[in-house]
């Protein structure tokens, strides 16, 4: 996984060492990580990174938790932004990519 469970519990506003959601949490990971991973082949990348960096982890983390507090929503319009953020997000590094002919995947 390019993020990390502990970002991910930090993010959506659980304890750091509360585990009681991990493997739901992974599973947003997974679809996080797929998300970016379809972006970056878009843009000519070979996919997954073996060694991502700390831009492509945190998004993955980001992403992860805006997919996990859009599927816990009980409001419809809050999931709907949500999930318009992941979109943002995604456009980001979507236009990052364009902008520079590539995407900063070594260092940072």
């Amino acid at each position: 996984m390019y993020g990390s469970i502990r970002e991910v519990r930090v993010k959506v506003g659980l304890q750091e060492d509360d585990s009681s959601l991990d493997q739901l949490l992974a599973v947003f990971l997974e679809e996080a990580e797929a998300l970016i991973d379809a972006t970056l082949e878009s843009h000519g990348h070979q996919v997954p990174l073996a060694d991502p960096p700390l831009r492509i982890r945190k998004l993955s983390s980001t992403v992860a938790a805006l997919l996990f507090l859009a599927w816990r929503s009980t409001r419809k319009e809050e999931a709907a932004s949500l999930l318009r953020a992941v979109r943002e997000e995604l456009a980001a590094l979507g236009e990052d990519i364009r902008a520079r002919g590539t995407v900063l995947l070594t260092g940072e």
